[in-house]
């Protein structure tokens, strides 16, 4: 029962996720590109802080985190399908996903731990520019912002003990 009470939350969680990812600011006022990419990375970038919430909280591991990650990779497969994709090409397109996850959470990981050890924003603010707008030239407030979100929210949640966090959804603060 206490794992299917976890695995209802993280699918609240997830839904959070995607309601924030698909905020009208991040594209309009940030001037983030409307299009399937981009809200993969979003979507991944959310999902990266609550991942490194549980790094800088001290755990390693989490079935929390772990159905998280599940449910979100199932929505990915589940969209691609929706789209038309045969097998074959959802298992190449998943593949895919599955590497440029783990690259920009080991880039976005790498920027993190900087700005908390060091005081040094620059590698996340490049992931950032990197990731969200792939290169793109935008104002420096853009990824300064995003930088800020990302350690703030991280901030946010471990102020209250993982229940709560998972209790409300991982509720994110407001950008800016």
């Amino acid at each position: 029962m206490f794992f299917k009470n976890k695995n209802n939350k993280a699918k609240k969680t997830y839904q959070n996720i995607i309601e924030i990812s698909r905020s009208k600011f991040f594209y309009l006022d940030y001037e983030v590109e409307d299009n399937f990419e981009a809200r993969f990375d979003l979507i991944t970038l959310h999902a990266f802080i609550i991942f490194y919430y549980y790094k800088y909280i001290g755990i390693n591991k989490s079935s929390f985190s772990q159905s998280l990650f599940d449910l979100m990779f199932e929505d990915f497969e589940n969209n691609l399908r929706e789209m038309g994709f045969g097998d074959i090409a959802v298992n190449k397109k998943m593949k895919a996903f599955i590497l440029a996850f783990y690259g920009r959470i080991a880039q976005y990981s790498k920027g993190l731990d900087l700005y908390f050890n060091n005081d040094d924003k620059e590698l996340l603010e490049q992931t950032i520019l990197n990731n969200i707008y792939k290169g793109k030239v935008v104002k420096k407030i853009y990824s300064k912002n995003f930088a800020e979100y990302m350690k703030n929210n991280i901030e946010h949640f471990s102020i209250a003990s993982e229940s709560v966090n998972i209790e409300k959804n991982f509720d994110f603060l407001k950008f800016y």
